[in-house]
């Protein structure tokens, strides 16, 4: 029978790829962060760059210099603020990539999505209406900005997880979003969203 210890080891993803780096297994730990951060860190990503496919290219540059750097890792964050450190780096590249690429080229628009057969179509049609709103607004945003407010609001990390992430101290990313609520309120109401 597993004590508790060990119990709480097998669902700890963090625990686990801690151990298998101790094991100097990185494809193992490897294998863990991918499954236990994968989603979070795609979610993250398709915030901040706006584009699903982009977002996907970005994950697997993060994996990837994950992988090559689990070797090295010094420990002085958890496996999952680091990760999304070198995701929130990957993204502000792929931004600073796509508007080069703006300047020089220009897009064709996206064709029209497929309609899903879930929900009620008025249903369908308000939830995209607030998350385009929202995707506006949020785009508005600076870069860093945009960045304190997904990694607080949709990751849930703390300030202090925020600050290993950004670069940045607590309290600065606590002034970047207190400051940026009141301006996303503004915009969604400009939208004609009432939050």
């Amino acid at each position: 029978m597993a004590t508790a210890d060990e119990t709480l080891a097998i669902s700890d993803p963090e625990r686990r790829a801690l151990a298998a780096l101790d094991r100097a297994d990185p494809r193992a730990a490897l294998a863990v962060l991918m499954e236990a951060y994968g989603t979070p860190l795609y979610r993250f990503c398709r915030q901040l760059v706006g584009d699903d496919a982009l977002a996907e290219d970005v994950l697997q540059m993060t994996f990837v210099q994950a992988h090559d750097g689990l070797p090295r890792f010094a420990r002085r964050s958890s496996l999952s603020t680091w990760l999304f450190g070198i995701a929130r780096h990957r993204c502000l590249d792929a931004l600073k990539a796509a508007r080069r690429r703006r300047a020089r080229f220009q897009l064709v628009a996206d064709p029209p999505e497929a309609p899903d057969g879930g929900a009620a179509a008025d249903e369908r049609l308000a939830a995209r209406s607030l998350r385009g709103a929202l995707r506006r607004c949020l785009d508005k945003l600076a870069p860093a900005v945009r960045t304190a407010v997904l990694l607080r609001f949709q990751e849930d990390l703390s300030y202090p997880e925020m600050a290993l992430v950004c670069g940045a101290r607590p309290p600065a990313l606590q002034a970047r979003v207190a400051r940026a609520l009141p301006a996303l309120r503004r915009c969604l109401e400009s939208e004609g969203v009432r939050p």
